[in-house]
């Protein structure tokens, strides 16, 4: 299923490059907000919380917000911190109604051959999965762990409106669980420069 949003995802993204002015602009530095859908797959094994199978396989999709501070290193680079959070329902074999939270931050280094840009990142990645309120066990628990991920972009030749695709791959830790995730997110996003 994340397979086909990732896929759908690059399809968006495409669109919107397309329609993209062809002029050769580059990287602007400045302070970006940005909001979007994030959708994730996870595969694992553990047996916490809401974690109620070996293995255990769930999805996960919502909306997401981010900021980063681009720094133009030229007209052809730049670096860019960055800081995602997602709020998600799920599916798959977490408790029914679990709800998941994710944060990513990172920093990603990118290629402009023009107004668009491909960018490669590594962080540090963030989950919390809620169940609900009426749930046996109802309390949260948490992971984190390392990854990395590409991203796909265009920013507009003023430096303002921006429209970028991002996929991830990482692992979460928690204290008896270990869970592989993929990730997709679709963010629009504005900068001041």
């Amino acid at each position: 299923m994340l397979r086909n949003r990732a896929w759908a995802c690059v399809f968006m993204t495409a669109l919107l490059l397309a329609g993209a002015s062809p002029a050769l602009a580059g990287a602007k530095s400045g302070f970006g907000l940005m909001g979007g859908f994030a959708s994730h797959s996870a595969s694992g094994t553990g047996t916490a919380g809401p974690l109620t199978g070996l293995p255990i396989n769930y999805t996960s999709s919502g909306l997401s917000i981010g900021i980063d501070y681009q720094i133009a290193l030229g007209e052809k680079f730049s670096i860019n911190p960055f800081l995602m959070l997602s709020s998600e329902s799920t599916g798959g074999d977490l408790t029914s109604g679990t709800t998941a939270g994710h944060g990513i931050l990172g920093l990603e280094l990118r290629f402009w051959p023009g107004d668009f840009f491909i960018g490669v990142h590594a962080g540090n990645y963030n989950e919390v999965l809620t169940p609900p309120s009426n749930a046996t066990n109802n309390s949260s628990i948490s992971g984190s762990g390392g990854g990395s991920g590409v991203s796909l972009g265009w920013e507009s030749p003023t430096g303002h409106v921006f429209v970028v695709g991002q996929f991830d791959s990482f692992k979460i830790s928690y204290s008896d669980a270990d869970i592989k995730e993929t990730a997709a997110r679709l963010q629009v996003g504005y900068r001041w420069k």
